[in-house]
């Protein structure tokens, strides 16, 4: 048995950076929700075009934002599930242009309408790419609790400055419309780094909404928000001069969202380095929208691969 993706057709019924799911096959279950989703590599999707130019790679939030559409789709929902938590994925095998990415997933219902969701993913070579556990749920979720954003967070006069807009463009490797960094109001190299993030609506994960829609259906996709903490921290990172070759997420882990962000708000990133070794880093931080946490990170694990590796084809070059 087979279902139509999420955000199928011409108009979609909730924002999201791009349709995630070429096709959904249904499996048998005792209880919840057992399926596969596929989804081939396009360089011509929303957002692509901006994720490492030259080179097509899949961002691992995508995935992520994949189960958020699959879920929602198969159980018909009259709001979408938004994703709630990431409890743990690990990215195994750069997802390139071309490449058809399989899910083998599990949904089992929680407490609070909430869903718990396992998934496992494999290129069409056989290679791992993705494990990934999650929690998906409707609503705001409550709030985080963390006290509200300190007046010390602002850098205090004469501080060191960070990468202006045009530095920002030098060191990370994407380009409009997937950079989602816009300023760096306070950086402390190799250490801590702040950075702000303004959601407009006229974004690509908002223009292919229908008309007379809830406001509910505008909230930013967190998938979104999540990459936009890992530009950031990929900032921070290249300070170290530890980072050589292609930099990519390896890893999430304690990844909690809360709250509604919609067009209007200034995101605000406040990511720390925990650790660094041999072309990896540990990441930890909060983003805010004003005095709401909206987001905290337990840890974003990132890897600096050669080339050679990220690339197949250039390695069979």
């Amino acid at each position: 048995m087979t279902g139509a993706p999420a955000v199928a057709g011409r108009r979609h019924t909730f924002a999201t950076p791009l349709r995630a799911v070429d096709r959904l096959e249904v499996c048998a279950a005792r209880t919840g929700l057992r399926f596969r989703t596929f989804k081939t590599v396009d360089p011509g999707d929303p957002y692509m075009a901006g994720h490492f130019p030259g080179l097509t790679l899949l961002p691992a939030v995508f995935v992520l934002e994949g189960l958020r559409q699959a879920v929602t789709t198969l159980l018909d929902a009259d709001e979408p599930l938004n994703l709630l938590e990431v409890v743990s994925g690990r990215w195994l095998a750069p997802m390139q242009a071309g490449d058809e990415i399989r899910l083998d997933v599990t949904a089992e219902p929680a407490e609070g309408g909430r869903w718990r969701i396992t998934a496992d993913g494999v290129r069409q070579d056989g290679s791992p790419v993705v494990a990934a556990r999650l929690v998906l749920g409707t609503g705001k979720a409550g709030r985080i609790g963390l006290p509200l954003l300190p007046a010390g967070e602002a850098p205090p006069p004469g501080a060191p400055a960070g990468p202006d807009y045009t530095g920002i463009l030098e060191k990370l490797p994407v380009r409009h419309p997937m950079l989602l960094v816009d300023r760096v109001e306070s950086f402390e190299a190799g250490r801590r780094i702040v950075t702000s993030k303004a959601v407009s609506g006229s974004e690509p994960c908002y223009q292919s909404m229908a008309d007379g829609l809830p406001l509910s259906r505008y909230m930013y996709p967190r998938a979104l928000m999540l990459e936009s903490f890992g530009q950031s921290s990929v900032l921070l990172w290249l300070s170290t001069g530890t980072a050589e070759g292609v930099p990519v997420a390896a890893a999430f882990r304690g990844c909690r969202f809360a709250g509604e962000v919609r067009p209007g708000a200034v995101l605000r990133h406040v990511a720390r380095i925990d650790r660094l070794m041999e072309n990896n880093v540990f990441v930890s931080g909060e983003t805010w929208d004003g005095d709401e946490c909206v987001m905290t990170v337990g840890a974003l694990i990132g890897s600096s691969r050669p080339r050679s590796r990220v690339d197949r084809t250039a390695a069979v070059g």
